[in-house]
């Protein structure tokens, strides 16, 4: 059975192998999981409010979502706040950073995708910032936008910036 389950950064460090097999199938954006690690992952799980949602069967890692609170300073965040300064005046800075989802290909389309993405939002409160495709077909715009986001502005002709408004108070 599948269950859903969200951990720390220090938690998700024993979870390095796996995710990397699902994110290397899903993306295939470097060369290695080293590589892999000291540029992205172990990067952003030492940041503020780092959590992982993981779908599991047993311990095999079938699909991910990680994040953790934005702040001006970070590359993404400046880049937004430079690029679409209104968005950037009243969405930057201590908001949650939606960062990545992954589900393997042929774990897709049995609702783990919004299953984690909602264990990932699962309590926080404020505002949540995310980067996506600019191609409105695109089956993780569709899953942002089922579940709150709004598109805010185009970082350039392929990028799209996204935000949802969380509950004021934790659940």
């Amino acid at each position: 059975m599948t269950r859903i389950e969200t951990v720390d950064g220090a938690t998700a460090a024993s979870y390095t192998d796996g995710v990397f097999a699902v994110y290397d199938t899903v993306f295939g954006d470097r060369p290695d999981q080293l590589v892999w690690r000291e540029q992205l992952f172990d990067r952003h799980r030492r940041r503020s409010g780092f959590r992982l949602a993981l779908a599991l069967d047993a311990d095999r890692v079938l699909g991910f979502s990680w994040g953790y609170r934005g702040a001006r300073g970070q590359y993404w965040p400046d880049l937004v706040a430079r690029t679409l300064p209104d968005v950037g005046a009243e969405w930057v800075g201590d908001h949650f950073e939606f960062v990545e989802l992954a589900v393997e290909p042929e774990a897709r389309r049995h609702g783990f995708g919004r299953r984690l993405h909602d264990a990932l939002l699962d309590g926080l409160t404020g505002r949540a910032l995310l980067g996506t495709s600019a191609d409105d077909a695109d089956p993780a715009v569709r899953l942002y936008q089922s579940r709150g986001w709004r598109t805010l502005g185009l970082l350039d002709g392929e990028r799209r910036v996204m935000g949802v408004r969380l509950p004021t108070t934790s659940s």
